[in-house]
């Protein structure tokens, strides 16, 4: 018999840019990071033979609250990748639900109907997962192994052996505990995030954004190409504009610059500024920056509060204000 422990990845960028992101690699965020030090805590006591992740960044950083804690080598799989997104890759969410409703409302209810030009079907990624996870389980006889995967292949898996849609949510960093036996598959613990606190829960974080919703179109972005030369975009919500984002280039060509992030005064305290960011970063990441710059009035101590808490680093002072840089570049860990 081996035991598995079963581990969807921490907060990343589409988490809180609400983009979809299946096998785009994208970074932990600020938050991620804390929820991985709480995941270091509830594992402290428990003893792992092994540790296994799919091989994006988002997993493979989230497994460092085992392997290096441990001691332990990681082993990166594809066959525990999220699901392959095709052609909605890295798309906003508020676009798929503006203007593909249907099937975003398959992807959310009906997985097991839901495809798209170059997405992977239910069962190609469900049996996927389970192949994998049969082959390492069957190698791992009479141990105790930990595998850090990602929400929908995580949840279709479930479905399949459970024979069922009743889950409970599987929140970031949220963990399973099954026994395998011969093929056989028992769960012991399902989808449990005990170990986070309100504060860095990211469905607690998000029920900001819901606020006054009827529906997901209420609280998730997309994004329009203004009508002018420069690299503007118009944030919509539903058909209206709330915000607008301006980008540039800095002095280096591996440099991104935020020239402007604004939201209308009704929209702004409901996180809607971390959506324009990611347009930001995933727009900037698209044109080979490794960087992104802002350069943030002295005065104005609410943003610069807003790009320091989303992963911004003050690197100097100049008549302007303060110039602040984040690292947005994926690179492969160690």
């Amino acid at each position: 018999m081996t035991t598995v422990y079963l581990v969807r990845h921490a907060e990343a960028e589409g988490n809180t840019y609400r983009r979809i992101h299946g096998q785009y690699n994208s970074l932990i965020t600020q938050n991620g990071l804390r929820q991985i030090e709480a995941l270091r805590a509830r594992f402290a006591p428990i003893h792992i033979d092994a540790c296994f992740a799919s091989d994006l960044f988002r997993t493979c950083k989230t497994a460092q609250s085992v392997y290096l804690a441990k001691h332990l080598p990681l082993h990166p799989e594809k066959c525990f990748r999220e699901l392959e997104i095709g052609r909605w890759e890295d798309t906003p969410f508020g676009y798929l639900e503006r203007f593909e409703k249907q099937d975003m409302d398959k992807f959310n209810f009906d997985e097991r109907n839901w495809h798209v030009d170059g997405s992977e079907t239910w069962e190609e990624y469900t049996d996927r997962f389970l192949g994998g996870l049969n082959d390492i389980c069957a190698a791992q006889e009479g141990k105790t192994i930990a595998v850090f995967s990602h929400a929908c292949v995580l949840r279709g898996m479930q479905k399949k052996l459970l024979k069922t849609d009743e889950l409970p949510f599987c929140e970031n960093t949220a963990v399973s505990r099954l026994r395998w036996e011969d093929g056989a598959v028992t769960f012991e613990l399902l989808n449990d995030a005990s170990h986070l606190t309100p504060e860095i829960s990211t469905a607690i974080r998000q029920q900001r954004l819901k606020q006054g919703a009827t529906d997901r179109a209420d609280f998730s972005l997309w994004f329009e190409k203004a009508a002018d030369a420069k690299e503007t975009y118009l944030a919509k919500l539903r058909d209206k504009t709330v915000g607008r984002l301006m980008l540039g280039s800095g002095n280096t060509t591996d440099t991104g610059v935020i020239l402007d992030l604004s939201l209308d005064e009704p929209h702004r305290g409901r996180r809607f500024g971390q959506q324009l960011l990611g347009q930001a970063v995933c727009t900037e990441r698209r044109r080979g920056a490794k960087r992104l710059a802002a350069t943030v009035p002295e005065r104005n101590a609410d943003v610069l509060h807003f790009f320091r808490e989303n992963g911004f680093v003050l690197k100097e002072h100049t008549t302007d204000g303060a110039y602040l840089e984040m690292d947005i570049e994926v690179r492969q860990l160690p």
